[in-house]
């Protein structure tokens, strides 16, 4: 009942607001207007001078409209030039939280929610809020101990809220899908779905928790970086207990000169540090705008609000080096082969104008030189890119093309003229050492011949698989007997090569790794692999030529 009530409540809210700002072709469509009384849609008096606004204006000013759910959902999206008209983009960056204060009780808060008497923990708590954010409020405050935290309190019914918000924004996406081409060109059922996902990780305060202590422990040999204590007796879904980091602003240039830290070192410190995050530890901050990091009075770097992060799999990370090998020695074909392995939709109906767009890419390289290779141009015209060849790519591609462009222009804030290639050169060839190592080629070559034996004991069960299927159906059979012969010779032969192949990748590992017994220092079982593998070769084109032979 109360679900219902709230989506109610929040409709009438909807309805006004998409009046209010000319958008009463959607609430005739949504059939809303047949459901809510015609006195909650407010005729809005000054319609003709909102009407004179550009439509993507009056998007923007709706969404600050109608509140913290909707709010989210285009600062989520406004970076996403891939997708959405650019124009829209612009106007969705300038969403602001603009929160408001809700009077809250703490202490009586904290003991509901804890448990617990406040006064046996906490010295002193502030009663008026020193920031304040969409989903949550958050409080100064000072334990028995004496030591300064911060405590992160879900707003009231919040969650209430944007459950009914998403129950309207699926349904609106919907109705938007068989309205409007461009939204269901965009799949914006399937944009609703993927925030859905990234506000209810945002909600758990839980799982912020645990993000907090996964990346301190990713650090915690790095004297760079400072990660805020956490207080886990005081902390549940709905409040967060955290260390107060006493610093500065990452951008306030002039707060940092005064305590004299040099910007560039900090810069650069800062853009290595998110490096790490991606390239060695496979989990980055997604969120790093200038009000989550700060530099401590140590000169250490320290990041805040953990709520939404990026995971990478050993195989993402893998993808990453690729694409930054091939973006640095500028091959476009490999370089497109990575991002099709990427992709999770791949549609690509002109190869060659693909190939063309990256090398404008390399062009950019180019004319930057390396020393001032622009990462955030390289991205923007990889969106570009998405977008013309309608490719798809898994959340973090996005989490962390902006996440490399919020990075990379605080370095730019602090020094301008940051040399980016100076940051991102160790680890290319790191990269490039590892790739062409001994070991990294035996290890691959081992995993492509597990590849290759797992295809080879599938087989006869694929095989045996379609032979049972032909024979439940007696019109297929009638079909496919005519040419039997030729399928049983062709899978013949495809074993065979499928074996040879397996050889020549194994002799090869085996002489590349220079194992004993040698024969005028050439490995033995490398030897063998390769003269059988030879013999097999032959064996194939000629039983080939005799089939052609006998064809003719």
């Amino acid at each position: 009942m109360g679900n219902n009530t709230n989506k109610i409540t929040r409709t009438i809210k909807i309805a006004s607001v998409l009046s209010k700002y000319g958008f009463e072709d959607i609430i005739s469509h949504s059939s809303i207007d047949k459901i809510i009384p015609k006195k909650f849609i407010h005729a809005n008096e000054k319609i003709d001078r909102i009407k004179s606004l550009s439509v993507y204006a009056r998007i923007r000013m709706a969404i600050s409209d109608l509140g913290p759910t909707y709010i989210k959902l285009g600062q989520l999206f406004s970076d996403r030039d891939d997708l959405l008209p650019s124009e829209l983009t612009a106007e969705l960056k300038k969403l602001q939280n603009n929160a408001g204060e809700d009077f809250i009780n703490v202490r009586e808060k904290i003991g509901k929610e804890l448990q617990i008497n406040p006064d046996d923990f906490f010295e002193s708590i502030d009663e008026k809020p020193f920031a304040t954010a969409s989903i949550s409020q958050v409080f100064k405050a000072q334990l028995k101990t004496g030591e300064k935290v911060v405590l992160k309190i879900k707003r009231e019914k919040i969650q209430e809220t944007i459950e009914a918000d998403l129950l309207i924004m699926k349904d609106l996406a919907k109705i938007l899908e068989n309205y409007n081409a461009e939204s269901k060109k965009i799949n914006l059922y399937k944009i609703v779905h993927t925030f859905e996902k990234s506000i209810h990780t945002e909600l758990s305060f839980l799982q912020e928790f645990d993000n907090i202590e996964r990346f301190r422990k990713d650090f915690q040999e790095d004297e760079n970086l400072y990660v805020h204590k956490t207080f886990k007796h005081l902390s549940n879904n709905n409040i967060l207990c955290l260390e107060f980091i006493e610093g500065i602003k990452i951008t306030d240039i002039s707060s940092l000169e005064n305590q004299g830290f040099d910007t560039n070192q900090v810069a650069m410190v800062g853009f290595d540090m998110y490096m790490q995050q991606v390239l060695k530890n496979g989990y980055f901050h997604a969120d790093p705008h200038p009000g989550n990091i700060f530099v401590t009075y140590k000169g250490e770097i320290s990041f805040i609000d953990f709520g939404i992060m990026g995971r990478l799999m050993p195989s993402d990370i893998e993808h990453i080096e690729d694409f930054l090998q091939y973006l640095i020695n500028k091959d476009a074909k490999k370089l497109i082969s990575t991002l099709k392995k990427i992709a999770i939709t791949y549609s690509v109906k002109n190869q060659k104008q693909l190939e063309r767009d990256v090398y404008q890419i390399f062009e950019i390289v180019d004319e930057s030189s390396l020393n001032n290779i622009d990462l955030t141009l390289i991205t923007k015209k990889l969106k570009e890119i998405f977008k013309q060849n309608e490719v798809e790519f898994p959340d973090y591609v996005y989490l962390l093309m902006k996440g490399i462009a919020l990075i990379e222009g605080i370095g730019r804030k602090l020094n301008p003229n940051i040399n980016v290639y100076q940051i991102i050169e160790p680890y290319a060839i790191e990269i490039i050492q590892k790739k062409l190592s001994p070991k990294y080629t035996f290890v691959k070559g081992i995993k492509r011949l597990q590849n290759i034996s797992e295809l080879l004991g599938d087989l006869p069960n694929e095989i045996q698989s379609l032979v049972h299927k032909i024979k439940e159906n007696d019109i297929e059979v009638s079909h496919k007997i005519k040419g039997i012969e030729l399928v049983a010779s062709t899978v013949d032969r495809l074993v065979i090569a499928i074996i040879l192949a397996a050889l020549s990748i194994g002799s090869a590992i085996l002489v590349l790794a220079d194992m004993p017994p040698k024969i005028y220092n050439i490995p033995v079982l490398g030897f063998l692999g390769f003269t059988i593998s030879l013999f097999l070769g032959i064996y194939i084109v000629v039983s080939m030529l005799k089939k052609d032979k006998s064809s003719v």
